[in-house]
């Protein structure tokens, strides 16, 4: 009877270890597959395949035009080191509380020891070929640390370049509902466009911004998105076959041009009481563009085109071109250069609404300073 019970108690035990051995392993195929289930991998802009293991819930990036679509796709909680160069918290907040990784001027002078001190799951770089120094990132941070470039200011490729950093961060949906909006934009404006022939374009000068009003910057053709982004509203950029991306040209070179129209690009630190979102006096900042517009048109450079004999000349607030906002300012282009094509496009309500559906911050633009001259 004795012995009856010991086997009894010794199949009891066998049993409780087996039926464990068995949860064990399943508990252990299960973490495997939920492992293959949350991996993910993309084609980045350098045409490179990046594996994460999960979607990022620690994120680092560099560049303005990255953080916008961080904020734009609810993916800005997430931000555990930035760039060095945005500074408005309506737009980002909580900077303060956010290590920069680079400084403002160049996105790709990676502090390695700051990146990798914020324990990032991934980086997030803008595809600026000219800087000659995505290997050397590369190289110093994967494995450990995923590196993605992404190329946010074409307007050709926007979405797609947005598509996939709403799959690094698990934000898709997001991401979706923002492309949608950017397209619908875009392909309104480029369905009527790219039918005008090459020889009706306009001939525009696009007078990037610079140190002073006399100094005379342009855009070329190995300008980010560039191209593209002129092309889109209709227009010739007549240095777009210029061997830079973005520079100085001569007084005589600008004086052989047939130039129909001028964009003038703005910045605000050189502007601060005109262009920008802390302006609070909007009639005076349109008295100051109406001033700005009219120095353009008085510079020997400019005074023979066509462009200031049939008041052609028109003023962008510079940060417009160089985020995803510049939806905004190929809008805003089409219905300077092509009027009655565009009669009921409304640039400024698209802003407004841009900016209440994705980044919401509290600005009404009936009450700030100036994006775009005449508006």
């Amino acid at each position: 009877m004795k012995r009856t019970k010991e086997l009894v108690i010794g199949i009891g035990i066998l049993l409780i270890v087996s039926i464990f051995a068995v949860f064990s392993t399943a508990n252990t195929s299960d973490t495997n597959v939920t492992d293959e289930d949350t991996q993910i991998t993309i084609i980045d802009a350098l045409g490179r395949e990046v594996t994460l293991d999960k979607p990022a819930e620690r994120i680092a990036y560099t560049h303005y035009s990255v953080a916008e679509v961080l904020k734009a796709i609810g993916a800005w909680d997430r931000v555990v080191a930035r760039d060095g160069y945005i500074s408005d918290e309506n737009f980002y907040p909580n900077l303060d509380e956010i290590p920069a990784i680079c400084p403002a001027r160049n996105p790709l002078d990676i502090n390695y020891e700051k990146t990798i001190e914020a324990k990032p799951d991934v980086l997030i770089l803008p595809k600026f070929d000219w800087y000659g120094t995505t290997d050397e990132i590369i190289n110093t941070l994967e494995p450990d640390i995923p590196v993605v470039f992404v190329d946010t200011l074409n307007p050709d490729s926007f979405c797609d370049n947005v598509t996939i950093i709403g799959k690094v961060v698990g934000n898709e949906e997001q991401a979706q509902e923002y492309t949608d909006f950017y397209s619908g934009i875009y392909d309104s404006i480029v369905t009527k466009t790219s039918q005008i022939a090459p020889e009706d374009r306009l001939n525009v000068f696009y007078k990037a911004f610079s140190d002073t009003p006399e100094q005379i910057k342009t855009y070329g053709k190995d300008m980010p998105g560039g191209n593209e982004f002129f092309n889109a509203a209709g227009s010739k950029n007549i240095a777009g076959d210029l061997p830079f991306a973005y520079g100085d040209v001569d007084k005589e070179w600008v004086l052989k041009q047939n130039i129909d129209a001028i964009v003038v690009m703005c910045w605000d630190q050189h502007y601060p009481d005109v262009f920008g979102y802390n302006v609070n006096d909007s009639e005076m900042a349109s008295e100051k563009g109406k001033e700005i517009q009219e120095e353009i048109m008085r510079q020997d450079v400019f005074t023979h085109t066509d462009a200031v004999k049939n008041k052609k000349v028109y003023l962008l607030h510079n940060e417009l071109l160089s985020t995803p906002r510049n939806i905004i300012a190929v809008a805003y282009m089409a219905k300077w250069f092509y009027p009655d094509l565009f009669p009921d496009l409304d640039p400024q309500a698209l802003h407004q609404e841009y900016l209440d559906r994705f980044i919401e911050a509290d600005y009404n633009l009936s009450n700030t300073g100036m994006f775009a001259y005449p508006a």
